[in-house]
């Protein structure tokens, strides 16, 4: 593939976070039920605005932050989706069952995914990358995830990484203080993570026009390209 075909949008973001969307149960006080999966989009897009230099203007991620999200797709959902280079599902029991999110998952991964020709050669680098949000039993998860190798911090201190795989991201910040040096550890290690697959692949833009086309399970298909 010619050079010139290597082209983006820079109105697109790097990185799509892709996560089970809660709501505020009706008993329960108004309040943002998604504050902690927006910390981590705030403290990601941070880390990659610095790790690969981002000019101004430039997005560094897409978080679809709709009152009622899951359930519109937006315009902006639907652009992101197809001109983001690196996809971040949040995985979780939640996510697993979520109708939208499977559609997410789907529109990204019909995209087809080449190196870029300038790229050092890693291996294992994938446009691709799940990350534990909260513990799921491995048994119960659908094998178009499970062939996906989970986001794994490394060279860090030998405790952190089996904190992140007990506790998940949501549990490390559930934590406190006492889960703050992990989850700072992690989010700079998978924010490093994002900049390499951002830098050794190109994924080809294809906006989804119709949702009825996306498939809302997670189950095997034909077209899981990236």
């Amino acid at each position: 593939m010619a050079e010139e075909q290597f082209w983006e949008d820079e109105s697109a973001p790097v990185f799509f976070l892709s996560y089970a969307r809660t709501r505020t149960r009706v008993a329960a006080p108004p309040r943002d039920t998604n504050q902690k999966v927006f910390q981590l989009f705030v403290d990601l897009s941070d880390h990659v605005v610095e790790l690969l230099g981002l000019g101004p203007g430039r997005t560094a991620g897409f978080m679809d932050r709709m009152l009622d999200g899951g359930q519109l797709w937006t315009d902006d959902l639907a652009f992101a989706a197809g001109h983001c280079q690196v996809f971040i599902p949040l995985v979780s029991p939640q996510y697993l069952r979520s109708q939208w999110c499977a559609r997410e998952w789907d529109a990204f991964t019909r995209r087809r995914a080449v190196p870029r020709p300038d790229a050092e050669p890693s291996m294992g680098e994938t446009p691709v990358i799940p990350v534990n949000w909260s513990v799921v039993d491995r048994r119960r998860v659908p094998e178009v995830v499970s062939r996906r190798q989970m986001f794994t911090p490394t060279r860090l201190p030998s405790d952190i990484a089996p904190q992140y795989h007990e506790e998940g991201i949501y549990g490390l910040l559930s934590l406190g203080s006492n889960g703050k040096d992990a989850y700072d550890a992690v989010v700079w290690r998978l924010a490093q993570r994002i900049a390499r697959a951002y830098r050794t692949h190109w994924v080809e833009p294809a906006v989804p026009t119709d949702l009825r086309q996306l498939r809302d399970r997670f189950e095997e298909d034909g077209h899981d390209l990236v």
